[in-house]
């Protein structure tokens, strides 16, 4: 059972690291994104997506190791070989993971965001 909670957490961690499975989840919202993180560009947008698709990849394919992982110890070195996995993904496409997830926020509050986002996944 506390093998079965432990998959369960991981599987969503992995899940949330892969953000937003091919934009199909980003979150909408109505609200004006933070002053801290600068708008982004047309060609982080390009990175983004590339990048979220080879994320999406990563953790589809660690969520089935970690689904045949035998123990607690075995689940966690699949979940530190995603995080890995995960982020060197990110940063073959020129982007850093702490971007990537200035991105993330961003379209979770700037409707505008969203839009090319979309727009993006969808070319």
């Amino acid at each position: 059972m506390a093998l079965q909670k432990f998959r369960a957490r991981t599987v969503s961690a992995m899940l949330a690291l892969a953000v937003m499975g091919g934009g199909a989840a980003i979150a909408q919202g109505t609200e004006a994104a933070p002053a801290a993180i600068a708008p982004m560009t047309d060609a982080e947008a390009t990175q983004f997506v590339a990048a979220n698709k080879k994320v999406t990849e990563v953790a589809n394919k660690m969520t089935l190791e970690l689904q045949a992982a035998k123990s607690e110890d075995e689940a966690a070195a699949v979940q530190a070989k995603a995080e890995q996995q995960i982020t060197a993904a990110i940063q073959k496409e020129g982007i850093t993971p702490k971007r990537y997830t200035e991105i993330i926020q961003l379209a979770e509050t700037d409707e505008a965001t969203l839009a090319r986002l979309r727009a993006k996944f969808g070319s």
